[in-house]
């Protein structure tokens, strides 16, 4: 079963769903999904709904709440699709994703809340974890993206090349031109533009050329610096974390850099990261949407299932695991 919710927080009437735990005990803890950039609450190919179908059978009590704006909830939006990505990058929707949070916490008597979703989803949620770590139990995100949005990378980028930097460019920087920005060899590289297809039957070093012009130990120009900044401190706090990215395409290799740059020769027990094979952003190619929902059901019930304890925060450690999924 699923019900109908209305959320009155902020000044805004939000709507979202509420998918009861099954019969027989129920967790604790919540399981909450945001939008996924632009789109509605059931997320692409309803991968957010049948996330929260499966979680609500093993006990979860789990919620997808649309934010203002988007799916059925009324606000006001940006006229273009890039200035939406921007407002999301800067945390625009964290206040009122917080509120919703904060009444579902109190109409529903739970602990704490499990927070994500896909792209702009992730981001929303670990700003919001970020903010307020003690009601955050654990995240999963899927496809996060941790630069900024690109209207301001290639702002960034122009600004970094007109006061000469090279350091914040890496070796990157000093190949690239107007023809081929960061993100044009970004894309080429990932198989994600009109020029990979030049690359399809002609034999290429990918990632070769991807570690020579990559400066892995450091962030690049275009990074979303405080959403790195939030991810450094929820890795360090120990809180369960899930990170799935499509192998090989543009999050996945930003994110290993990032993560590289941002938590160097570290990993974590509290961190299962995971690479879907043959798949694209959205993971509806290749089987991925049911290979994520297994991968979640399986990491919360792990960490927020039987014997699950509401500590608080803060214990880090050493192992972490990664590992493709195909």
């Amino acid at each position: 079963m699923r019900e109908l919710i209305q959320l009155d927080v902020k000044g805004h009437r939000l709507w979202g769903t509420y998918h009861p735990p099954a019969s027989g005990p129920r967790r604790p803890v919540g399981v909450l999904f945001f939008n996924p950039g632009h789109v509605p609450r059931a997320g692409h190919g309803d991968l957010a709904v049948l996330a929260a179908d499966r979680l609500a059978a093993q006990g979860f009590p789990c919620f997808r709440v649309d934010l203002p704006g988007l799916g059925d909830s009324a606000g006001a939006l940006p006229d273009t699709t890039a200035e939406l990505y921007q407002r999301v990058c800067q945390g625009g929707f964290v206040e009122v994703a917080g509120a919703a949070r904060a009444e579902l916490l109190r109409r529903y008597g739970l602990e704490g809340m499990v927070m994500g979703g896909l792209c702009g989803a992730a981001t929303t949620a670990l700003l919001l974890a970020d903010q307020e770590p003690e009601r955050t139990r654990g995240l999963f995100m899927f496809e996060p993206e941790f630069y900024l949005s690109e209207q301001e990378a290639h702002a960034t980028r122009d600004e970094a090349e007109g006061q000469g930097s090279v350091s914040t460019r890496g070796r990157l920087g000093r190949v690239t031109s107007k023809l081929f920005s960061y993100w044009g060899w970004m894309r080429m590289l990932t198989r994600e533009n009109e020029y990979a297809r030049l690359f399809r039957f002609v034999p290429f070093p990918r990632q070769k050329v991807l570690d020579w012009l990559m400066d892995w130990g450091s962030l690049p120009a275009v990074a979303n610096v405080p959403l790195v900044r939030a991810w450094q401190r929820a890795v360090e706090r120990g809180m369960p974390l899930l990170v799935i990215t499509a192998e090989g395409k543009l999050r996945d290799v930003f994110f290993a850099r990032i993560h590289r740059a941002a938590l160097p020769d570290l990993s974590y027990p509290h961190l299962r990261r995971l690479r879907l094979a043959g798949t694209n952003h959205i993971f509806t190619t290749g089987g991925a949407i049911a290979a994520c929902v297994e991968q979640l059901s399986h990491w919360a019930t792990e960490h927020f299932g039987e014997g699950f304890s509401a500590l608080p925060l803060g214990t880090t450690g050493f192992q972490g695991q990664e590992r493709a999924v195909g």
